[in-house]
C-alpha cells in the first residue's frame, strides 16, 4: 500500500465507507484514491502483470503463473475477423453486403459493453464483482466456439474443378466472362447462423474482459499527467500480441483453395473454430482459480457507517463489507455524468466520428477476391505485418506523441489514411494493377496512422473519469464509441444497395465490365468522402489534457443535455441492430433496408441475387 507518512499535495476523493483491502491493491483502493507504490509509476512492472493479464489482483506468485487474459481475448478478437474472409467470401460466396455487415455483427457484443459494466457493479455473484463474470463470460465463449467446431459445414457455393485444386467461378464465351453455375447457390444464405453463433463467442469474451474494464481507467489516472496513457497503450500492445498469434494460425491453417487460400492442404472452419475454443476453455478454471479478488460482504451504507462502532459482526480473514449498489443508484450516478456539457461533447465525438467515418462501400471484400486476387495466406502475411507496424504506432503515441494536439493528430492521420488508400484501390478498379502484394501493401502503410489515430481518440475518457466513476466512465464512453460501427455499417447497407448494377452481387466483378468499374469507384469515393466528412467533429474533441480539465470544470450542467445523450445512444442502437440482423437471415437479407434488391414482388426478375 502507499506510504502512509508520505506528503500528499492534493488529498484524493477518498470514500470512507468502504474499507480499505489489506495490501493488495485492488480495483476498490484504486478508487479510493491509492496510487500503487513503487517509487514512481512504471507501466511494466512485477506488481502490475496482474493488471495486463485483466486479473483484479493476486499475489504475485499466482499472478507469475496466470495466463495472460489481454492475450486470450487478443486471440479470439483477432481470430474470429480473420475468418470470416475465407469462409463467408470463398466458401460461402455471400453477398458483399452481408459480408460487410459478418464482421459487423461479430463485434456488435462491444456495443453492450456498458451494460455488462452495470450488471458487474450491481449484481455481484458469490460476494465477488468480477471473478464470477470472467467465468461465465469465458464458458459462454468456449461454448459456442465448441458449437461451431460440431456444426456440419455444408457444400460450398462453387464446383471443384476436375483437378480438385480450386473452384469453378468464371466460363469464358465468345462475348467474354461470365459467372459459373454454382453448385450450392443455397449457401451464400447460410452466414447468418455462423455469424450468430461468432458473436455469442465475442459476447463471451467481452463480458470477461468488461469485469476489469473498470482498472484500466483507474491505473492510468494514478499516471503523472506527463506520462499518462502508457498504461493505455501498454494493455494494446499485449492484445495485439494475440492478435498476431490468431492471424497465424488462420493465415497458415486455414489457406487451403476452399478458403480462398493457396495451400492443398488446410484446417476447415470447424477445426480452427475447435482451435480457438482451447484457450477460452483454459480461462475457465484460470479465472477462478488463479484470480485473487477480495471476497466481501455487500450491506446497505448506512449499515456500513455503523462499522466504526463495531456493530456489524467480525468477518473471516481476507473478507470485507462494502456498500452495496442498485441499479436506480447505478442510473443515477450515469445521469449526473451525462448532465455535463463536456461529457455531451465527447458522446457526441465518439458517437458521430466514426458513424460518418464509417461509411465505407460494400464492394471492398469482392474487390479484394475478384479483382485483387487476394489469398487467405498472404493476408495474414500482410495482417501480420500491420499488426506489428501497429503496435510500433502505439509505442511511437506512448513515447513521443503523448503531449501533441488531439485534433492535430486525429486530422494527420486521418488524411494521411486516406490519400495513402486511394491510389491502390483506384489502379485495382480499373486493372491499372491488379495484384494482390499490391493491393495488400495499403493494409501496411496505413497501421502506424491508424495506431494513433485509434489511441488518441481513448485518452479522453481518462480525462473524462473522476475519482470513483472510472467503471462507468470507461463503459460509456467506449460502449457509445463502439456503437458507432454497426450503425454505420447499416448506413453503408442501405446507401450501396442503391446501386445498380448490385456491387454485392459476384458475378459484376467476374463480367468485369467498364461501366460497373465506373459504379464501383463511384461507390469508393463516396466513402472517402465521409471519411474527410468525419473531421467536422473534431472541435467536439478536447485539443488536450488540460482543455478536458477546463472544460468539465467551467462548462454548465443541464438535464437536456442528458436526455440528448440517452436519446441518440438508445436510437443508435435499436436502428444499428434491427438493420444488421435483418442482413444476416435468409427470409429478411433480401430486404431494400437491410442492404438488398427487394424481396417477392419488388423486382420483375426472380433471379434472387
Amino acid at each position: 500500500m502507499a506510504d502512509a507518512d508520505a506528503p500528499e499535495e492534493e488529498p484524493p476523493k477518498v470514500d470512507e465507507t468502504l474499507p480499505l483491502l489489506e495490501d493488495i491493491p485492488t480495483a476498490v483502493q484504486v478508487k479510493q484514491g491509492e496510487v500503487l507504490d513503487g517509487g514512481g509509476w512504471r507501466p511494466v512492472r512485477r506488481e502490475l502483470v496482474g493488471f495486463y493479464m485483466q486479473r483484479v489482483s493476486a499475489p504475485r506468485r499466482e499472478r507469475e503463473r496466470e495466463s495472460d487474459r489481454y492475450f486470450a481475448v487478443g486471440i479470439v478478437y483477432g481470430g474470429l475477423p480473420s475468418t470470416i474472409y475465407g469462409f463467408f467470401l470463398g466458401y460461402l460466396n455471400v453477398e458483399g453486403y452481408v459480408y460487410a455487415t459478418a464482421a459487423t455483427i461479430v463485434s456488435l457484443p462491444w456495443s453492450f459493453k456498458f451494460l455488462f459494466g452495470a450488471i458487474n457493479d450491481c449484481v455481484p455473484l458469490f460476494g465477488y464483482r468480477r471473478k464470477p463474470y470472467m467465468v461465465l463470460g469465458w464458458l459462454l465463449c468456449s461454448t459456442a466456439l465448441l458449437r461451431l467446431a460440431a456444426m456440419p459445414l455444408p457444400r460450398p457455393y462453387w464446383c471443384p474443378n476436375a483437378a480438385g485444386d480450386g473452384y469453378v467461378r468464371t466460363v469464358h464465351t465468345s462475348s467474354g466472362a461470365e459467372s459459373a453455375e454454382p453448385c450450392n447457390p443455397e449457401a451464400a444464405e447460410m452466414g447468418g447462423k455462423y455469424a450468430f453463433l461468432m458473436m455469442v463467442a465475442s459476447l463471451g469474451y467481452c463480458i470477461a474482459d468488461v469485469a476489469a474494464d473498470g482498472l484500466t481507467v483507474s491505473l492510468a489516472r494514478a499516471e503523472p499527467p506527463e506520462k499518462r496513457g502508457q498504461t493505455q497503450t501498454t494493455v494494446y500492445l499485449v492484445r495485439t500480441l494475440g492478435n498476431v498469434v490468431a492471424v497465424a494460425i488462420v493465415g497458415i491453417c486455414m489457406n487451403s483453395w476452399k478458403y480462398n487460400g493457396s495451400f492443398s492442404w488446410g484446417l476447415s472452419y470447424s477445426s480452427i473454430m475447435g482451435l480457438f475454443a482451447v484457450p477460452a476453455a483454459l480461462m475457465v478454471p484460470v479465472s477462478w482459480a488463479l484470480v485473487k479478488e477480495q471476497r466481501v460482504v455487500f450491506v446497505d451504507e448506512v449499515e456500513l457507517k455503523k462499522d466504526e462502532e463495531d456493530d456489524l459482526p467480525a468477518l473471516p480473514d481476507g473478507a470485507a463489507y462494502e456498500a452495496k449498489r442498485t441499479f436506480r443508484q447505478y442510473a443515477a450516478n450515469v445521469f449526473e455524468l451525462l448532465r455535463g456539457r463536456a461529457m455531451l461533447f465527447v458522446i457526441l465525438y465518439q458517437f458521430l466520428t466514426p458513424i460518418v467515418g464509417g461509411v465505407s462501400t460494400t464492394a471492398g471484400g469482392e474487390v479484394k477476391q475478384y479483382w485483387a486476387h487476394v489469398k487467405t495466406f498472404q493476408n495474414a502475411c500482410f495482417s501480420l505485418v500491420g499488426l506489428g507496424l501497429f503496435a510500433a504506432g502505439l509505442y511511437l503515441v506512448k513515447t513521443r506523441l503523448l503531449d501533441q494536439s488531439w485534433r492535430h493528430m486525429l486530422l494527420v492521420t486521418t488524411v494521411f489514411l486516406n490519400v495513402v488508400d486511394m491510389p491502390f484501390t483506384f489502379c485495382t478498379i480499373f486493372d491499372v494493377v491488379r495484384d494482390q502484394y499490391f493491393y495488400l501493401g495499403e493494409t501496411v502503410l496505413v497501421e502506424i496512422p491508424a495506431a494513433a489515430n485509434f489511441v488518441v481518440s481513448t485518452f479522453v475518457i481518462v480525462e473524462m473519469a473522476e475519482g470513483g466513476d472510472e467503471g462507468i466512465v470507461y463503459g460509456l464512453l467506449t460502449t457509445t464509441a463502439n456503437l458507432g460501427s454497426p450503425f454505420a455499417q447499416a448506413i453503408s447497407n442501405q446507401i450501396f444497395g442503391l446501386w445498380s448494377p448490385s456491387l454485392s452481387d459476384s458475378s459484376n466483378y467476374i463480367e468485369d465490365a467498364p461501366s460497373f468499374r465506373n459504379s464501383v469507384a463511384l461507390s469508393f469515393a463516396v466513402s472517402y468522402f465521409f471519411a474527410f466528412a468525419s473531421l467536422a467533429t473534431l472541435p467536439l474533441l478536447p485539443n488536450q489534457k488540460d482543455e478536458a480539465q477546463e472544460r468539465k470544470r467551467k462548462w454548465e450542467k443541464r438535464d437536456a443535455y442528458a436526455y440528448v445523450s440517452m436519446g441518440l445512444v438508445l436510437a443508435g442502437l435499436v436502428y444499428s441492430v434491427t438493420v444488421n440482423f435483418l442482413a444476416m437471415f435468409p427470409s429478411t437479407m433480401c430486404l431494400k433496408i437491410a442492404g438488398g434488391e427487394g424481396c417477392g414482388n419488388d423486382d420483375d426478375d426472380d433471379d434472387g441475387r
